[in-house]
Order: C-alpha cells, then structure tokens, then sequence
C-alpha cells in the first residue's frame, strides 16, 4: 500500500509538472504571438488592411520570389521565374549544388502598406545565413558580413537582424535581400520566421527576448560562481555535488549567451560556432548525468561506461564533419530523448525507494526535456516566439533545492554528528572508567588469590592451591577477552581484518563454544539445547573469526540468562546460498528502545553494568558482514533475545582440517578399522571426525604403541567402557560429542593418572585450553605441531599412567612375598601334626599345598591380567589349607559361574578372600563362614566376598584411608580395582553381621 500511494504521488507531480509547465509555455506562445494574416503568394502581399498603429506585427511567411545565383538589382528588380518558401532553408536544386546549401541568390517581395502610415515600420529577420546585404525601394537598409566572403571565415555575425525603415510615400514596399552562404555547408537562405510592424512593437518584441535572456544567463552564471566559491570554501566528498552544480550552470549559462539573440559574439567560423553549440549540450548532458546519477545512486559499475561513452561523443562532436552534422544532431538528439527518459524511470525507481531528493531530479528532468522539446520545434521553425526563461528557472530552482536540501541535510547530520561526537566523547570516558574497572577487578581478584596462596601456602592442601591456580587462570582469561575486543576492533575500525575463507562445520563449533561457557555458568540453572540438522552444509567462513562471532553471541546469551535455556538452530536456506542460525535465550530481553544502540561501540543496551566493553555486538556484525553474512537482534523485554545470523553457505566445499603436523604427509585413502596391535605395547585410543587425521596419527605412533581409533566421541567412549587404554587421544571439534564432553565423560569413571587424555585442537586461545583442562584434560596439544613434540608427550602421558600401575603390582607382589613365609610356615606345621594322627588327610593336604605353589609361581601375564579361574586354582588350595589348620572354625561357600570368561588383577581376589578369612570368619569364634561369588553380565563382572565376623564396613574403609602396614595390603588391592573402574572396592556390612566387599569389573575385561 505505501508503495502503491508512493507511485501515485510520483504520477500526480508528473502530471502536475507536465500541465503547468505546458500551460505556461502556450501562454507565452499566444502572449507573443503573432496577428493573423494571408500569406505572402508568388512574391506579393496586400497589408492595407494591417493595422501598424499598435504592437501588432505579422509574419511574412509564404512564397518570395528567388533569383539563384544571381544578385539582381534592387533598383530595378526583374520579373522573377522561381519562388521559394520561407523561412526554409533554401533549396540546394535551385542553386544547382549537390547535397550542400553553400552559395548565393537574391529574395524578393513586395507589399501593399496603408498608405495613411506616420510610424516607422520595423522587420525582424530571425536568422540569415550567412552574409546578406537588405534593399528597400532600391536602398541598401543594412549590411551583414561579406557577401564575398570564404569558407572558414572568423568573425562572422550572426542571430536575428532587426532593421528600421520608413513608410514609403505610395504605400509600395519593395524588399531585395542579397543573400550569400560560403560558410557553412549546412545552413542557407532564410532559415526562420521573418516579422513586420510598427518599429516600436517589433524593437519591444527584440528588447525583451534580449533582456529575458540576458538576466537567465547572468543568474545562472552568478549561480554557477556561487556554487564554485561553495565547493572551494567547504572541499569535502559530500559537497562535489556544488562542482557539478557550478559546471551544469557554467553550460547553461554559456549556450544561453550564444544562442537565440546570440548575446555574445565568438571570434570563431560558423561550423566552430555550431559544433560549439552541440557539444555544450552534450556536456550539459555528462553533467546532469552525474549529477543524477549520485544523488539517485546509480552503480558504480553504469556510471563509468556511460560517462566515457560521453566524453566520446562529445570528442566525435569537435571533429565530426560538419556537412554531415545535420544528421548527427538529430542521433544527438534522439540520444538525450533516450537518456531522459531511462534517467526519469531510474529516478522514479529511487523516489519509491524513499529517495527525496529524487523528487528535485524529477522535477529538473521534466523542465529540461521541456525545455528541449520546444526548442527542437523553434530550430524546425515550427513555432516562432521570443526567449522563453520559463524551464530554465524550473530546471534551475530544482538544482538549487537540491543543493539547499542537501545542505540542509548536512547541517543537520553534522549537528547529529557533533551530538553523536559529544555523546562519545561522554561513551569514551565511560569506556575508560569501565576498562578500568573490568581490568581492576580481575588483577584485583589475581591479587587476592595470590595473598591467600601466600599466606596459606604450608597449611592448604593440593587440591586447594590447584583451584587456586585454576581461579587465577579464568581470571587472567577474561582479562585477556578484554584486550582481544580492543585489538580486534581497531583492526576492523582500519579495515586491516583479512580473512581466510574455508568450509567450517557447525556442530563442532557450536558444540565446542557451549563446552567452554558450560563451565562459566557457575551455579546458574542454565540449560543449552542445540538443533543442528545433519546434512547442514558448512559456512563459508574465516574458522577464527567465525568462532569468535559464535562465542561473543553466546557469551551474550549466557550473561544474560539467569535461569531457563539458551538454543542454537539452524536451516539450510538453499534459494540465497545461507544458512540461517538463530541464537535464542530465555533471558532479561533488551527494551526497544535500547535495541537500535546494540551495535554501537562502547554501547551496552539498557545502560547497565553487567560487565564488558560493549564491543562484542559491534565486532560480531562487522565479522558477519565482512564475510557478506548478516546479523540482527529481536528482542521482547522480560522474553528473551533471538539472534538471527544469515551466513553464506560453502556449497559442495570440503570441510578444510587444520594439517596434524608441519609437514603432513598423503592421507591414506583406507577405511577405519578398530585394530588393536601387540599387547605388550602401551594401548592409545584415537578419536577424531576426520579419518584422514586418524590414519596420519597411527602411522605416527603405531611403531611403538597398540591404536585403536574411533570417528566420533560417543564411539570412544563406547571403546573406553569395553577395553583398557592407557591413554586417550581426542580432537576437541567433533561433532554429537565434542572432546571437552569425551574427557568430562571419562573423568566420571577415571582420574587423571588411571587414564589420562591428552586433547588436540586448531586453536590455541586460552579459554580453549582453560576449557580442556577444566573438563579433566592432561595435556593439550595445538595443531598443526612438531611430531617429535607430540611423540614426546604421548611418552610422558603413557609412561605416566603405566609407572603409576607397575608401582602398585610391585607393591602387591612385595606384599604377597611378606605373607608367604608365615603362610608357608604355619601350613608345613600343620602337615607335621597330621602325620601323627590322620596320614590320609596329611597326604591331601600336600596335594592342595602342591598345586597352591605351583600356582604361586606361575609367569605373570604380559597385559597384567589372569583369568578368574587362574586366580580360583590359588584360592581354593589355600581355603582347603585353612580348612585343615582350622577344622571346624571355618565354613566356605562358592558360587562362581563363567570363571574362565572373567578376568581379574592377579592376587586382587586372594588378597581379599585371605582378609575374609583372618580377620573376618576366623574372629568369630568357631562359626566362622567365607562366601565367594562371581557372576558375567552383558556390561560387566561382579565378584562378592563376604564373611560374617564381628568386623565393621566403617572400620574397614578407616583403615583404608590410614594406610596403615595391617591394611596395606588391603589398599594396594583396592588401589588396583579404582585404576580399572574408577571407583574401587564396594565395602559394606552384611545384615546380619561380618563385611561384604563387592568388585565390579567392566566388561573390557572379559576375554
């Protein structure tokens, strides 16, 4: 609807123009028209019925007598045997030339006047080319140039020709008028309109068509000097304007001078005067197109060809020929014909736009075409009326308007500006009081931090002074974002931001920045929900920069959502080659009338202090837009925000991978397999989206260690729950399950050492590795790297975590030397007492004991597991020996299913049953029982021992954390269980009486 009330406004002021300018123009027509008369017929017409008496004039068009190439006399004229019309130009057939006009003749005519006459008579001739000497009744009247003259001569007058003559005495009128043309091939004879009247009428008809020219021309050059001294006063980009403003004028003014009454004389030839002429206007014609086409903003890329095609035409124009110019004026005209009428169509497309200054161009086009037209039509001598100021003040008036509106346009932005400026300044001294403040309050905190580490560094625990550490490290982070906002908004302010374009996947991005804010949530009841489709393409884009716009807009949304959720989504839109990602939170909205200041540097909505510079939107929309993107905010107070961001696509692009190593090597082209090499090396499991990168990484490492690899984090995570590893490798961008989620996941079950995890990444920012080690990360790596740097932490990593264990099967196999000797001592006792009263049992006994050693002294396995049934041909001799030494005191009961298919910790189960037995069922006086179970689940092995004597799950677990010489043993075990499923021995009382320890194994450790 308001385009449609936009266009009609634009058609009423056309019509409007059109009626009024027309109207005008037919007034002055009729004004200066002028009386009814018969024609002049072969050479003679009857005026005794004119009336001179008044400012009466008549034209003496019609057919006059002609004498080719003849100067007859004037006293006494011959009969004429040709006529010829005029004004016309005169006949190239009669003055037997071909295709030129050059040559002489002699007109004549004879009138019939009142005889009663008392007034001088006055005749105007408009145009006479090119010398022509006037006769009356045999007199010569007036003279104009040489009728002898050459071709090129200078100087030669020319314009209207206003003679003064008598009434003659008889009422008979003679006119001869000697006419030669020698100086331009174009022109001849009478051309235009010839006037008779009174004298007095005829001179007020010249004075005012000379006086009305005169005063157009002097304004519009007093006009253009103005608008000289305007532009030189004020040189800026926006007032070139005034330039061309000055030069239209100059041109206008210039062809005012020298055409029609021809104010000024130019010491030039006739054909120099015309082409003059011509090219005057064709560089009014350049003017007024750069004038049009920068204020109604036409393409760069159109304005260039056409302003050269100008400058062509008016070059072709100083150097065409002149006898062939008739022709090229007329092309020259059907070319402004064509150029005002695309410049009126292009104008109107930039009013509906909501251009106002359209409006002045549409009024200037419109007065100029008029003004075109109707001297067209006065060159064709169609019509015949003085100097006609009318268009020239309407083109003119809608110049100047232009200029004043632009003028006052400027004034009043350079008020807004200096407003704007003044605000800044107020902004800039905000920013500097809030750059002070958010960088005291981080170095203030660092203080803080470092006084109590200080203070306390004896007395506080590890654990403590670590948390100290990481506290320091987040503060000096945001410390660092501060710097990063003003580093990279000078770089954007410069223009010196370069982008390196490449396809950039989504999920992982997204994925990875909510991984790092997850942790700046604090206690905030803050949920992220993501709806990335999986056939998303990726973007187009800068990694860096795109990650930063992503981080700065979530970082956003998690500053100002207190509770409730905060979602990303996305949709391909394949019609515009984007994709549309929204940003939308549940948090404190932004008033509206804050939401026009968001982008604003130093400018932070609603005004209030929730921390930053207020650079962050700024720098996100310049990043977007540098990456032809766009970003805008909806936003509803109390409702929430939605970012909408619109990011070019990069259709059919190759997810570009930051290189592993300084100099990567051919990927192979080989699927991935799960493959899992020699035991005895140290075992790795990869993950990573890429294969590529995954075949690179285990033909680095595969020489020395056993790799499994796997493409995406759930599927690690599902390795790492059905084999062992000593050592996690995981790319941090991957999508479902990000590296920072996979190390959260792990350190659920496992702690730093039990399995470490070492995490690669294309970033090295400090809230990247901030983010990893908080997730429980050991090491961070940045891509692309040295590999003997990586091979090197690979090393530390596994020997590490294979150190760590090796201690403690050394330490278990220490503790089994300790128990042996006593175990060993008292049983050959026992066989020895046996021998005197029950030889039968005696020589079981030594079986049992038999194969209790051999057990005892088998090789240990090269992964430093043994299958529980292994284990059991160790515990029961054992049990039957305690059995014997104890006889009634001592009751077992097993219940083992799948042994052969259960793999424990060699002497984890032992050590155990042996605790049940000496301080559990033995304790309880002659009623002693030890029950052992095993069982195989689909995801795990459970192992229970229990007994019933009098000891106290609370007392067990005390002595665990003593670490006692009685209970070491007891750790040593429980040590081993933790480092397999992250949360050791399950200790608890049995109901009725006695402890039950439960060992829960994942099912990696099932053959």
């Amino acid at each position: 609807m308001e385009q449609l009330s936009t266009n009609k406004k634009i058609f009423f002021l056309i019509l409007l123009l059109v009626v009024v300018l027309t109207g005008l123009r037919f007034s002055w027509i009729y004004y200066f028209a002028e009386e009814n008369f018969p024609s002049v017929e072969n050479g003679f017409l009857d005026m005794r019925a004119a009336d001179f008496s008044g400012n009466k004039y008549y034209s003496l068009e019609g057919e006059w007598g002609f004498f080719p190439d003849e100067r007859i006399d004037p006293a006494d004229p011959p009969a004429f045997s040709h006529a010829t019309t005029v004004p016309a130009l005169w006949d190239h057939t009669l003055l037997n030339t071909e295709d030129t006009l050059l040559g002489e003749g002699s007109y004549y005519l004879e009138l019939e006047l009142p005889e009663d006459m008392d007034k001088d008579l006055g005749v105007r001739f408009y145009e006479i080319n090119s010398a022509a000497a006037i006769y009356s009744n045999g007199e010569l009247v007036y003279a104009r140039n040489d009728l002898d003259h050459e071709y090129g001569d200078r100087g030669m007058d020319y314009g209207p020709v206003d003679i003064t003559l008598s009434p003659p005495e008889d009422g008979r009128l003679e006119l001869v008028i000697h006419v030669s043309n020698h100086a331009i091939e174009i022109r001849g004879g009478m051309a235009r309109d010839v006037l008779i009247g009174s004298d007095d009428a005829l001179a007020s008809l010249s004075f005012a068509s000379k006086a009305l020219q005169l005063s157009a021309g002097l304004v519009l050059a007093l006009h253009a000097v103005y608008a000289f001294i305007l532009f030189g006063i004020q040189r800026q980009s926006r007032t070139r304007l005034l330039l061309l403003f000055g030069l239209m004028l100059s041109l206008f003014a210039t062809g005012v001078f020298i055409d029609d009454e021809v104010l000024v004389m130019l010491p030039v030839s006739l054909p120099d005067y015309f082409k003059m002429l011509l090219t005057i206007f064709i560089l009014t014609l350049f003017v007024m197109f750069l004038i049009i086409a920068r204020t109604v903003h036409v393409s760069e890329k159109f304005i260039r060809p056409i302003a050269v095609f100008f400058v062509l035409l008016a070059m072709t124009a100083l150097m065409y020929p002149i006898a062939g110019y008739t022709h090229f004026t007329s092309t020259v005209m059907l070319i402004f014909f064509v150029f005002a009428l695309a410049m009126l169509v292009i104008t109107i497309r930039s009013i509906s736009r909501g251009n106002v200054y359209g409006y002045f161009i549409l009024i200037f086009l419109i007065a100029y075409t008029s003004n075109m037209t109707w001297g067209a039509l006065i060159k064709l001598n169609v019509l015949q009326f003085p100097f006609y100021p009318m268009d020239f003040i309407f083109s003119m008036m809608a110049l100047m308007g232009l200029v004043l509106k632009q003028h006052v346009d400027i004034t009043r932005e350079n008020r807004k500006q200096a407003d704007i400026i003044i605000e800044n300044e107020k902004n800039k001294d905000r920013f500097l009081a809030n750059t002070a403040h958010e960088l005291r309050n981080p170095l203030h905190g660092i203080m803080t931090v470092n006084d109590t580490l200080l203070n306390q560094l004896e007395a506080k625990p590890k654990e403590a002074i670590r948390d100290d550490l990481l506290l320091n490290r987040k503060i000096g982070q945001q410390m660092k974002f501060i710097l990063d906002d003003l580093r990279d908004f000078t770089l954007l302010k410069e223009s010196r931001v370069r982008l390196m374009p490449e396809a950039v996947a989504v999920h992982p991005m997204v994925q990875t920045i909510l991984d790092i804010l997850h942790f700046q949530l604090d206690s905030r009841f803050v949920t992220f929900k993501t709806d990335l489709p999986e056939d998303l393409p990726p973007l187009l884009a800068d990694q860096e920069r795109l990650f930063q716009v992503l981080y700065n807009l979530l970082h956003n949304a998690v500053k100002f959502t207190k509770e409730g959720s905060i979602s990303v989504t996305a949709r391909h839109l394949p019609s515009s080659g984007m994709v549309h990602l929204i940003i939308a939170d549940t948090g404190s909205g932004i008033q509206e009338a804050d939401q026009e200041r968001l982008f604003i540097p130093y400018e932070q909505g609603d005004g209030s202090d929730r921390g930053g510079l207020g650079l962050g939107l700024n720098i996100s929309r310049e990043l977007t837009g540098l990456h032809e993107g766009k970003l805008q905010i909806e936003s509803r107070e109390e409702c929430g925000t939605e970012v909408h961001i619109h990011w070019p696509a990069a259709e059919g692009g190759k997810i570009n991978h930051v290189p592993l190593f300084e100099q990567e090597t051919e990927r192979s082209k080989k699927p991935v397999v799960h493959q899992v090499n020699d035991a005895e090396f140290s075992r790795i499991l990869i993950s990573d989206d890429d294969a590529g990168n995954l075949e690179l990484l285990e033909k680095a490492l595969e020489d020395e260690y056993s790799i499994t690899k796997a493409l995406s984090g759930k599927e690690a995570l599902k390795l790492i729950q059905t084999s062992r590893f000593d050592l996690v490798i995981s790319d941090v961008m991957m999508p479902e399950m990000s590296g920072y989620e996979l190390t959260a996941a792990i350190r659920k079950e496992y702690d730093l050492i039990q399995l470490p995890v070492l995490l690669l990444t294309a970033r090295y920012h400090p809230a990247d590795i901030a983010a990893g080690f908080q997730a429980g990360a050991n090491d961070y790596v940045s891509k692309p790297f040295e590999l003997a740097e990586f091979k090197a932490r690979v090393a530390t990593l596994t020997q590490l975590k294979q150190s760590v264990y090796k201690q403690i099967e050394t330490e278990a196999a220490w503790l089994q030397s300790q128990i042996r000797p006593h175990f060993l001592y008292n049983t050959l006792n026992t066989i020895a007492s046996l021998g005197h009263y029950d030889t039968d049992k005696m020589v079981d006994l030594l079986y049992e004991f038999g194969d209790y050693l051999k057990n005892s002294f088998r090789s240990p396995s090269k992964d430093g597991f043994i299958t529980l049934e292994e284990e059991m041909n160790l515990i029961r001799p054992y049990l039957y020996i305690q059995k014997t030494r104890f006889a009634d005191q001592l009751a077992t009961e097993i219940d083992i299913k799948n042994e052969a298919d259960i793999l424990v910790p060699p002497l984890a189960v032992q050590t155990l049953v042996e605790n049940a037995v000496n301080h559990g069922a033995l304790k309880n006086r002659g009623n002693g029982t030890v029950l052992l179970y095993a069982s195989s689940h689909k995801t795990h092995a459970e192992i229970v021992i229990s007994d019933n004597g009098p000891g106290r799950a609370d007392d067990l677990l005390k002595r665990l954390e003593e670490t006692s010489a009685s209970g070491i043993g007891l750790k040593n075990t429980q040590d081993r269980i933790k480092a397999l499923n992250g949360e050791g021995l399950l200790i608890t009382d049995n109901p009725g009486g006695g402890i039950r320890i439960t060992i829960t194994l994942p099912k990696r450790n099932l053959r």
